[in-house]
């Protein structure tokens, strides 16, 4: 969402992407203004296998079809070209604001609000633990 303007896309998760990264297509229909040349992009992003001029905005994001998923506020990179088939969720964006628990076994994930899961028990000693040695 920008604005009053609002966008849905499919989207991966990717915990190797230092970024959040949408295509082209949203950017247009968020009413984001692409410079006339990519030189002049605010960022280059590199990914499968090229460079991507890209566009940081401010946005707000929200999932769906998440039952009470409450939309948050982030940056986000719209790529200039339109040939990026979804968008990325990465790092800044996405996985700093969630904790997020993927089961590949189980082909799920599951996203609990930061605040949520650093107050469970057990959770601290879970990420402080050292093996014996």
């Amino acid at each position: 969402m920008l604005g009053d303007r609002e966008a849905q896309t499919l989207a991966l998760i990717d915990t190797g992407s230092p970024r959040t990264i949408f295509p082209r297509g949203i950017g247009d229909l968020l009413g984001i203004e692409f410079p006339q040349f990519k030189s002049d992009a605010s960022t280059i992003i590199t990914m499968l296998g090229g460079d991507y001029p890209a566009l940081t905005e401010t946005v707000m994001l929200q999932l769906h079809p998440a039952k009470g998923s409450l939309p948050w506020e982030a940056e986000a990179d719209f790529v200039f070209d339109d040939d990026l088939p979804y968008a990325v969720l990465g790092y800044e964006g996405f996985f700093n604001h969630w904790a997020v628990l993927v089961n590949g076994y189980g082909a799920y994930f599951v996203l609990e609000e930061l605040e949520d899961y650093e107050e469970r028990p057990g959770v601290i000693a879970a990420l402080t633990a050292r093996p014996p040695g």
